[in-house]
């Protein structure tokens, strides 16, 4: 995550975040970050007014962080749109999000955080996440202001919610609620974001299961709206990791209690040392499946691997990458399937948007485009794919 600015910078100094980024002319009232290119754009004048999910465009968010005026902090995020045949800049959304407005993932932590696919919209005019620490909302990418926003002066209660994700089909703003009851059994809610809390209606648990067998669009967003990043398959295939257990694969359970039932697997699950133990048999972060037996996966590279119909075995482990010193981000894959792209730093620091294809694993990626950092003031940027449109 990008260095904050000087304690001694207010925003209002430190938003000069955009001078050279809106053309000297400082933050709009609206948040927004100005109206010039970025500085190599390849000659994209209008990236300000183009739209940001094109065919065939690459979508990236690049976030820092400011302290405000009263020292709480502030996200500046730019969202761009990369040509995935030359790298050109296609568009391009710069804004201040209000205070105390965090971002569902881009923004914070060390791993790569929940997609940021489903914080999106699907036509990247709106970003979910939570104002005032704990209520879901979403704000407007152009000028960074809240969309909908509850009466101020109002009586009420916000409800507390710990994630809000966008449904990728629907466009309705999904989020959970009550946070701090670990392990209780709680509904999730969603509502027209620009409606807002107009429109919100209750999911209760019991029911959540049967509405996550629908389709696995909807499986990802309720389980997203739980801060859970899982990649799903056609058939709602599951795919989770962890630091100690390893890869795991659980289905939609419908006729229990909870939510997901673990797939008994000896490809994942062999047997220790002594009786009772077990010992991991594969380690990686799931990225996407590409069909109900083929997952693209994350470990010290990108790989693939292929599971029988059963998943009793792993048929075949392809890295899908050269052998190489360089880190590869988590990939997405292309809305025909047959390609991905990823992020990796060179040894200058610099981040480079590669692409490669499934039909020739191991071979050389192609470098699409080196990404500039906004010019906004920041030393440097916590940056994360988007989508493949």
């Amino acid at each position: 995550m990008g260095r904050q600015f000087k304690s001694g910078l207010a925003v209002a100094g430190a938003l000069l975040l955009v001078s050279a980024c809106g053309g000297g002319e400082g933050p709009g009232k609206d948040g927004s970050l100005g109206n010039t290119p970025a500085q190599g754009s390849k000659g994209a004048a209008n990236v300000k007014k183009a739209p940001l999910a094109q065919k065939d465009a690459v979508s990236v968010m690049f976030c820092t962080d400011m302290p405000d005026a009263e020292g709480r902090t502030v996200y500046g995020v730019t969202v761009r749109s990369y040509a995935v045949k030359n790298g050109a800049l296609l568009a391009e959304r710069s804004s201040v999000l209000p205070s105390r407005f965090t971002p569902t993932s881009g923004c914070k932590g060390d791993g790569p955080g929940l997609a940021a696919h489903y914080a999106f919209s699907k036509d990247l005019t709106m970003l979910a996440g939570l104002s005032q620490s704990s209520r879901a909302a979403a704000v407007d990418t152009s000028t960074g202001l809240e969309i909908a926003p509850p009466d101020p002066d109002a009586f009420g209660k916000d409800l507390e919610s710990k994630a809000a994700v966008f449904h990728p089909v629907t466009g309705q703003l999904w989020y959970n609620s009550d946070p701090d009851h670990y392990g209780v059994k709680l509904p999730r809610y969603f509502r027209n974001p620009k409606d807002g809390t107009a429109s919100q209606q209750m999911v209760p648990y019991a029911q959540l299961a049967s509405q996550m067998a629908k389709d696995k669009e909807t499986a990802a967003t309720v389980l997203g709206s739980d801060r859970d990043d899982s990649p799903i398959s056609p058939s709602g295939v599951v795919a989770q990791s962890s630091n100690t257990e390893g890869l795991g694969l659980f289905r939609v359970d419908t006729g229990g209690e909870g939510l997901l039932k673990e797939v008994k697997s000896s490809a994942l699950r062999v047997p220790g040392s002594r009786a009772g133990d077990t010992v991991t048999g594969q380690f990686c972060d799931p990225a996407f499946w590409r069909d109900d037996t083929t997952l693209v996966c994350r470990h010290d590279s990108i790989e693939q691997l292929t599971f029988s119909a059963d998943y009793q075995q792993v048929t075949k482990k392809q890295n899908l990458l050269p052998e190489s010193d360089r880190v590869a981000g988590v990939p997405i894959p292309s809305p025909d399937g047959k390609s991905f792209v990823f992020l990796s730093k060179t040894d200058g620091n610099q981040r480079v948007l590669y692409r490669s294809d499934f039909a020739t694993p191991g071979a050389q990626p192609v470098k699409i485009a080196e990404l500039e950092q906004p010019l906004d003031g920041a030393a440097d940027h916590r940056v994360s794919l988007i989508r493949w449109s």
